[in-house]
């Protein structure tokens, strides 16, 4: 049986679409494929004094309506195929909603939960060393997702100020209130809560701890979560 591909999905989707509006040979096949795709080695010395290579990846899928906007994953089997569905799946989100941004996402191929806050943020920075050049609010804002957090992006902010020498608070989002971030947003992009029928208790619970870890098909065909909160009927059944 063929394995699950979310980007070969995310283009059947886009045809389908592309069909049903009638739109011309030349656009399908643009919107089928990502603009620009930037592939990255980050080397890192973990606590016991070895190296580490990781492997990172930023696409941005369509910017025609405005900078890329997209999180950036924390997640051991990553890959250039599913961050490719999910940046198409956020440009197409954002042009649904009339936002003047594009899409994009990213990610690195690690497991965060075995990993201390040393090797995490040391991870986090050379990330954004590498990917700082195509980074910025008229190019493209990253967000927290699966197993980053606000702690993650105020790593990541620190660093993209120190490499461009200025500040710049709006290179990502969901950091924390005390540097610019938004209440509310806290933990949201990986707990679905926005879609959830009780949003208000995924937020009261949310923390910036790693959730459990799930497989790569589960991580991009997930529905709105159930609430597990006691006595809230959202959970139930």
């Amino acid at each position: 049986m063929e394995s699950y591909n979310s980007f070969r999905v995310a283009q059947k989707q886009i045809l389908e679409a592309a069909i049903l509006l009638d739109l011309n040979t030349a656009t399908r096949e643009l919107l089928m494929w990502p603009q620009r795709e930037f592939k990255f080695t980050l080397p890192v010395k973990m606590d016991n004094g070895s190296v580490r290579v990781f492997h990172a990846w930023r696409i941005q899928y369509n910017t025609a309506r405005g900078p890329a906007k997209g999180g950036i994953r924390f997640y051991p089997d990553e890959s250039a195929d599913t961050i490719r569905a999910l940046a198409c799946w956020m440009t197409c989100k954002t042009a649904l909603l009339n936002l003047p941004l594009g899409g994009g996402k990213g990610g690195v191929a690690c497991n965060p939960r075995e990993m201390s806050p040393r090797e995490l943020e040391t991870l986090s920075r050379a990330y954004i060393r590498a990917t700082a050049p195509f980074l910025g609010i008229d190019k493209d804002v990253p967000a927290p997702d699966m197993y980053t957090n606000p702690q993650i992006m105020a790593w990541m902010m620190d660093e993209y100020e120190t490499v461009m020498q200025k500040h710049h608070p709006g290179v990502v989002t969901d950091k924390p209130l005390q540097i610019g971030g938004t209440e509310g947003d806290a933990g949201m992009p990986r707990r679905g809560a926005a879609s959830s029928p009780c949003a208000k208790h995924a937020r009261r619970s949310a923390s910036t701890r790693p959730a459990p870890m799930r497989s790569r098909d589960s991580a991009t065909r997930d529905s709105a979560p159930r609430c597990s909160t006691r006595k809230c009927s959202a959970g139930a059944g």
